[in-house]
């Protein structure tokens, strides 16, 4: 669960939590939210949806885009398919206001998009890196269904990062990361700012 501002619209992106933590997590503010974008169905990214639904809420499922953008408030979303082992999404939001622009990219094992724009902000998973596995024996689900550091370095050497001021790494394995050296390595490779998203802060 992430929430994005701009000082007039408040967006949720995933719904991961039982709606009961995700009212204490939000400071029980989450009336106040415009609308709750979904990057895909596993139950660690929709698990609240259901009570957000009733609390009033606009939930949105990216694979249910028609036209491939939707607008909320002042912030323009925009879907592209990333490659997971269900029908999954990454966004950019840009804000009609300002023209900041936030890329969000998680469980995507690599990113097929070079993008046009260069994003001021990017959020996207750093799960693992392959050293850290050792003998560990994984089914290919792993390497085929989250992204590790090094491709996380390689969709960043890709594009345009010359407006980038926040880099965010999201989803770091419990047991196969190191947030210390991915950021290292992500800022080093980037000289952009770059913070790991803590598992749960007070939004």
């Amino acid at each position: 669960m992430y929430e994005l501002r701009d000082g007039y619209t408040r967006i949720l992106i995933e719904a991961g939590l039982p709606i009961k933590e995700m009212q204490k997590l939000s400071g029980y503010s989450l009336s106040g939210i415009d609308a709750c974008y979904i990057s895909h169905r596993h139950n660690d990214h929709c698990k609240g949806y259901l009570g957000l639904l009733k609390m009033g809420l606009d939930v949105v499922f990216a694979e249910d885009f028609k036209k491939g953008f939707c607008i909320t408030k002042n912030i323009e979303v925009k879907t592209f398919p990333v490659p997971h082992d269900v029908p999954n999404y990454g966004f950019m939001f840009r804000s009609l206001r300002d023209a900041e622009t936030m890329v969000f990219i998680t469980d995507a094992f690599y990113c097929p998009v070079v993008f046009s724009f260069s994003p001021t902000i990017i959020m996207i998973e750093c799960n693992y890196a392959h050293d850290l596995i050792g003998d560990c024996n994984y089914s290919d689900r792993l390497y085929q269904s989250h992204m590790s550091l090094k491709q996380c370095l390689e969709t960043l050497r890709a594009n345009d990062l010359s407006k980038c001021r926040e880099i965010h790494l999201l989803h770091l394995s419990d047991d196969h990361s190191d947030e210390e050296r991915f950021v290292r390595e992500v800022q080093e490779l980037t000289g952009v700012p770059t913070f790991a998203a803590p598992k749960k802060i007070k939004i």
